[in-house]
């Protein structure tokens, strides 16, 4: 069912874009420019045809509220904290960053390897709501996060690696140039994480990168020509992912639903 879910998504992010440049192809290749002699060639600019595409940007991320679960089996410990605010600290080091490179087989469709370095900060003086159990007794009541837990972060980096599938739509044409002055993008990705989890909880300290489970992101931006083959882009991305990471005799979990904002360079090849 999750896998329908998916490619659902990912057809209704992509459709808007790809089927009016899909449609635009079929009728060039049905309708190609007619001679008007039988030596004359079609001499006007070709639209937008680069095959390889690599960016580099930086941004910001806002995940939203969520549920964060710890468990530890040997010491009888199993809380739920409700509705944790978190923090991306996206310009404080290590920067919040992508990069990322595709090849695009069609003019208007392509496929793309991204890396996502965001980050999340779980403040640990706001009150929270716990229900669980407590080593082994019940417990159920709203306290200080650092009461328990006084340190839940992924500082250097959930670190999405994604597979995308790409669809693009060049904005108009300059009349002496070959490249478009501006392209429309949209993108599905999935793929897996190594989050670097980091955790202090009852004053045991424990910090790790692991492989994480998988994350999934629709993305929609454009870009706009600057010189040759490079050019500036701008982004909005949604991610989401289910983190579970290692903390001291157990693990933390929690749901990770991001809006990006990122900005930066692209060059066409």
């Amino acid at each position: 069912m999750r896998i329908k879910r998916l490619a659902l998504t990912a057809w209704l992010a992509l459709a808007p874009t790809f089927l009016p440049a899909f449609a635009q192809a079929t009728r060039d290749a049905h309708h190609p420019p007619e001679a008007t002699g039988p030596l004359a060639r079609d001499d006007s600019p070709r639209p937008e045809r680069s095959r390889w595409v690599i960016a580099l940007y930086l941004g910001g991320a806002h995940t939203t509220p969520s549920r964060l679960r710890i468990r530890q089996p040997t010491l009888k410990t199993e809380l739920t904290f409700d509705e944790v605010r978190f923090q991306g600290r996206s310009f404080d080091p290590p920067l919040y960053y992508g990069v990322r490179g595709g090849y695009f087989p069609l003019r208007f469709l392509g496929f793309e390897a991204e890396f996502v370095h965001m980050k999340v900060y779980a403040d640990p003086q706001q009150r929270v709501r716990v229900a669980g159990l407590y080593r082994g007794a019940r417990l159920e009541r709203e306290l200080t996060l650092a009461e328990i837990v006084q340190r839940y972060a992924i500082s250097h980096g959930a670190n999405l690696l994604l597979l995308n599938i790409v669809a693009r739509a060049p904005l108009g044409q300059r009349a002496d140039a070959r490249r478009s002055p501006a392209v429309v993008t949209t993108r599905f990705g999935l793929g897996p994480t190594i989050p670097h989890t980091e955790s202090t909880i009852e004053g045991h300290a424990q910090e790790q990168y692991e492989w994480g489970r998988l994350a999934w992101q629709w993305a929609v931006g454009g870009e706009v020509h600057l010189w040759r083959g490079l050019y500036v882009l701008g982004e909005y991305k949604f991610t989401r992912t289910r983190q579970r990471g290692a903390i001291f005799t157990g693990h933390a979990e929690a749901l990770l639903r991001s809006h990006h904002g990122v900005f930066g360079l692209s060059y066409h090849f």
